[in-house]
């Protein structure tokens, strides 16, 4: 007996598979994702699975036509070609694009049809995208491929890493103009970088040392101070003391950069101290409760001019993994020169 889903299990996004049968390399990483992607609870309907000998081929592509399902356009080298020529009717690829390309016409800022360009050695440096999909944004495997699978993966179940966040008030309404611009230096979101890996710089006497990395689960709460006693001063000791309590991470440990081998292991890294100090060169390896993990390497602490003498200013780049592994390295980070 069936029952209706849960609440923790909504109805399954519907998925179609449109690809060229442009060698058997190609056809086995298509069959491939599709399987992953049921695995990971998304309804995929594919031509091999659902057209069995004797079943209508062209009743199971008018099915692409359902406005709740999304469709995956596997690219290869011969499919923008073949799409773009289903006048002639010649393909499978040439039929799909008469049924599936209306529907994007008549939807233009709708997203139901995704291109994919695969790592299956069939697609070339610039992919031939069907004439009816040229501006679309494509998810790209051909790169870091477990990246692009979550990505794709998050879209069809609609959970971005990084929700829109909640729409706050108008700072120059009903007030002053120094209430205005107080409230715009003081404003929470300044001391939060909502990507997933990038370059900042914190200053380590503003907003009692607190800030944020990452968005949603995949959120790092930061407390940070300068852990040298008397004034600031340039020239000084450079150094950050972070602390875990009450700030939602559950471990932290402060490695050197210089020992690559201590990454191979993330997990197995000693994480129950309180306090961790880093110093230039050195790398804090966290862990939320959401069971997301990070590097945060200090490259610099800077000393600038502030309303009380010089003020600290750390230096860092980080870099989260958004699929709930550890296996973090230093190649993550981005470099110096990104930004």
């Amino acid at each position: 007996m069936q029952t209706s889903p849960t609440p923790e299990q909504p109805e399954p996004p519907v998925a179609f598979v449109s690809y060229s049968w442009a060698s058997d390399q190609h056809v086995a990483w298509v069959t491939n994702l599709a399987r992953r992607l049921r695995a990971n609870g998304v309804d995929v309907h594919l031509d091999r699975w659902d057209v069995r000998l004797g079943h209508d081929l062209y009743l199971f592509m008018e099915r692409y036509a359902d406005p709740s399902a999304r469709v995956l356009i596997v690219l290869s080298d011969d499919y923008g070609p073949k799409a773009d020529r289903r006048a002639e009717q010649s393909s499978g690829v040439g039929t799909e694009t008469t049924i599936v390309s209306p529907t994007v016409y008549r939807d233009l800022g709708g997203n139901r049809v995704i291109p994919v360009v695969p790592d299956s050695g069939t697609v070339a440096d610039h992919p031939v995208v069907p004439t009816y999909l040229v501006g679309r944004t494509w998810i790209d495997f051909r790169g870091d491929h477990e990246a692009a699978y979550e990505r794709l993966l998050r879209e069809l179940h609609g959970a971005p890493i990084e929700a829109a966040p909640p729409l706050g008030p108008n700072p120059f309404v009903g007030t002053t103009e120094a209430q205005a611009r107080a409230a715009i230096r003081n404003d929470p979101a300044r001391w939060h970088d909502g990507r997933t890996s990038g370059l900042v710089q914190v200053n380590l006497n503003e907003n009692s040392g607190q800030f944020a990395l990452g968005s949603e689960e995949a959120r790092f709460e930061l407390q940070m101070d300068y852990p040298y006693g008397g004034a600031v001063q340039p020239g000084g000791p450079k150094g950050v003391r972070h602390l875990k309590d009450g700030i939602g991470n559950i471990g932290l440990v402060a490695v050197a950069a210089e020992r690559p081998e201590t990454f191979a292991d993330l997990a197995a890294l000693p994480m129950s101290n309180r306090i961790e100090r880093t110093a230039p060169g050195d790398v804090l390896v966290m862990m939320n409760r959401g069971g997301y993990w990070a590097l945060l390497m200090l490259d610099d602490v800077i000393f600038r001019p502030g309303p009380n003498g010089y003020e600290p200013v750390a230096v860092m780049r980080y870099v989260i993994a958004t699929d709930r592994t550890a296996a973090l390295s230093l190649d993550d980070l981005p470099t110096l020169a990104a930004e």
